[in-house]
């Protein structure tokens, strides 16, 4: 028999790395639709009101005209504006994929592990279970293409691939102040990955000039942002702590600021023994990028019991995979260790995937009890605005925000005159604790809290948790006042002057409502 002449060896791997990378794509998709099955029907929460109610005004370009587009097309339909956002986290996970073998440049696993804990990591469940969540994904894509393609570029210089990295660098800065930074991550890139053979500093000249540029068009918003360390970096804890805080936590941090720089240093000071021992370069651009990133610290706070706020840090989860993914790689120097390494990024990957599935579980009911509260406002409405006694905020992650559930006429609600009269968080949704007491216009009334503790429910900065402190509210002041095992009551009291409707609105599924 003759024999026929085999492929050459440099087409052989050419081949074998396109079929892992369609494998890959494939098994990306398969794992981000098992775990974000669970949340398509999802009632909207939270910020998607304001954003539903006006159409995304103040969203920046391309994410406002695309929310604009799934208004018009989608309408009520929750599943297709959560179908837009799984589309573009997994366009996400792509560019994260060829992004972290670009710059790791070890087994192409890594790339897959990169790009599976940034979809599972449920600080950012917001940017996909909040309808809008195109203002979050739409930047982050813009600034990954940017940087996937400046990574091409060092890894296999060429002139077209260097102008498209510019075009993409450009429009990522311009168009998403978020982005304002992104060079720093190109610099830190070129010096700490690139080889020093591959490195030329005539192509750091455009982005220095597209990074003040963007600098300069985006002063307004970078004034207004100001300089806080603790809101811009304290943030980057939860993306390897993606459970938040424990409310008690958060409290002392807010009384006792000295805490979180001392637990900002000894974070800072655990991570360079890490890296230290480990010695990899794409630790130290991880990290690096981290905090580059993070800079410009968002338009929003992220809370640090709820992780609201939370999709911010898209990019910056980003990067800290890139990193983990360094220290991995260092690990598995030692053959005795290689094996373990993949049961131990496995197990990991498994984790993070129940605590997301947990928390669009989480959401999806949140959106079932909102959308009852909805129903139940829309029955009793009258001229009179109804008070929210109590205006629930966050459940376990999710934001309910029943104010702005109820006050904003979407495609999923009309709007009625709300009054909110005491903001509390749930602890669970259609959890029956709660119950208010007789109430006058002119002198209040009592909310009872039966089964938890003041903190568990008191919302940021946690005065409600102290006993005898006033919290003012739009029109009401209110203060704990009794606190027994298992119970406490917070009294609510009319502003000097200040009359407000008798509350006809709490949790329907509580079946507590005070007298009407």
């Amino acid at each position: 028999m003759e024999n026929t002449p085999s492929e050459p060896p440099h087409k052989l791997v050419a081949l074998r790395l396109k079929y892992r990378t369609r494998m890959d794509a494939v098994m990306m998709f398969v794992y981000t639709s098992i775990v974000y099955a669970w949340g398509l029907p999802a009632h909207p929460l939270g910020r998607d009101y304001e954003a539903l109610a006006t159409g995304g005004d103040g969203f920046p370009f391309l994410a406002g005209a695309l929310f604009r587009l799934e208004i018009a097309r989608f309408s009520d339909w929750a599943v297709g504006y959560h179908i837009v956002n799984l589309a573009l986290l997994y366009a996400c996970m792509l560019l994260i994929y060829f992004l972290t073998n670009l710059t790791v440049r070890g087994l192409w696993w890594f790339g897959t592990l990169a790009a599976v804990l940034f979809m599972a990591n449920p600080v950012h469940t917001e940017a996909v279970m909040n309808l809008c969540g195109v203002v979050d994904l739409v930047p982050c894509v813009a600034g990954l293409a940017a940087l996937t393609a400046c990574a091409y570029h060092a890894w296999a210089p060429s002139r077209r691939v260097f102008v498209l990295s510019l075009a993409l660098l450009a429009a990522a800065t311009f168009l998403y102040v978020s982005n304002v930074y992104l060079f720093l991550v190109m610099l830190l890139l070129e010096f700490i990955i690139t080889e020093p053979e591959k490195r030329d500093r005539r192509r750091v000249i455009p982005w220095l000039g597209i990074g003040v540029s963007g600098l300069v068009w985006h002063r307004e918003a970078l004034v207004s942002a100001g300089v806080n360390p603790a809101r811009m970096f304290s943030p980057l804890y939860f993306l390897f702590y993606p459970i938040g805080f424990l409310p008690e936590t958060a409290r002392r941090f807010h009384e006792h600021p000295w805490l979180g720089w001392l637990a900002a240093g000894v974070v800072a000071a655990v991570l360079a023994l890490i890296y230290r021992k480990v010695r990899r370069s794409h630790m130290l651009f991880g990290l690096l990028a981290m905090a580059a990133i993070r800079l410009y610290p968002g338009a929003r706070a992220v809370d640090p019991v709820h992780m609201v706020g939370g999709g911010q840090l898209l990019l910056a989860n980003v990067f800290f995979n890139i990193a983990l993914v360094g220290l991995f790689f260092r690990i598995m120097d030692n053959v005795r260790w290689r094996l373990t390494t993949v049961w131990m990024t496995t197990v990991l990957c498994i984790v993070f995937f129940v605590m997301q599935v947990r928390a669009n579980v989480l959401w999806r009911r949140a959106g079932d009890e909102v959308r009852e509260i909805q129903q139940w406002a829309l029955q009793r409405a009258d001229d009179a605005p109804l008070g929210l006694l109590p205006d629930y905020r966050y459940c376990a992650g999710a934001p309910m925000c029943l104010r702005e559930a109820v006050s904003y006429d979407t495609p999923f609600n009309e709007a009625v005159p709300v009054v909110s009269l005491l903001q509390l968080h749930a602890d669970k949704p259609a959890s029956p604790n709660v119950a208010w007491q007789s109430w006058s216009p002119d002198t209040g009334g009592e909310l009872v809290v039966t089964g938890l503790r003041p903190i568990d429910v008191a919302p940021w900065p946690y005065k409600l948790s102290r006993e005898g402190v006033p919290v003012v509210g739009e029109k009401t002041e209110a203060r704990l006042v009794e606190v027994t095992v298992g119970r406490f009551t917070i009294a609510v009291t009319p502003q000097a002057g200040a009359k407000v409707a008798l509350p006809k609105v709490t949790l329907p599924a509580l079946h507590k409502q005070g007298p009407s």
